[in-house]
């Protein structure tokens, strides 16, 4: 457990949020305040995107350059989700009518969080492909030693 818990570090804190963005969900804050569900949603998404930042935060010394990218990146998208979901509560059907051309706007917000989500993705594939690459070779590099130590323990009883 330990050694899973130390290998899934970089994540701990975006899971907290993650967390705390699912009780802020299932929170009814409508109740306490006067707000839209997409205006709740955003709140929701908000946290879970401050997850990203923070951990990006913890973790900068020793995350390389893509992966802090990754991370940052991640947080704007979904910080800018919380945005569109806040400013713009029409973006459900039911809850006002909706003119030809903020239909034709959530079509283009559609279509561009669609590819930005696409491009994130491929960024964490490459930060998950070098993370594994990079443990491999730690591997191999550690098999090859303790080959070697045998070798030359066995030499030296020889």
């Amino acid at each position: 457990m330990s050694q899973y818990l130390k290998e899934t570090r970089r994540y701990h804190l975006v899971i907290l949020f993650a967390l705390l963005s699912i009780g802020v969900w299932l929170t009814p804050v409508q109740h306490m305040i006067s707000i839209g569900r997409f205006q709740h949603y955003a709140l929701a998404v908000f946290l879970f995107s401050c997850g990203y930042f923070v951990q990006a935060a913890f973790s900068w010394k020793e995350l390389p350059k893509l992966a802090r990218f990754s991370y940052i990146g991640t947080g704007l998208f979904f910080a800018s989700v919380a945005a569109v979901f806040y400013q713009n509560p029409w973006l459900i059907d039911r809850a006002a009518v909706a003119s030809e051309e903020k239909l034709q706007m959530r079509t283009t917000m559609l279509i561009s969080y669609m590819v930005v989500s696409i491009m994130l993705g491929i960024v964490w594939l490459k930060v998950a492909y070098d993370e594994a690459k990079e443990k491999r070779n730690k591997q191999s590099e550690a098999g090859g030693e303790s080959v070697d130590k045998k070798s030359s323990q066995s030499t030296e009883l020889s």
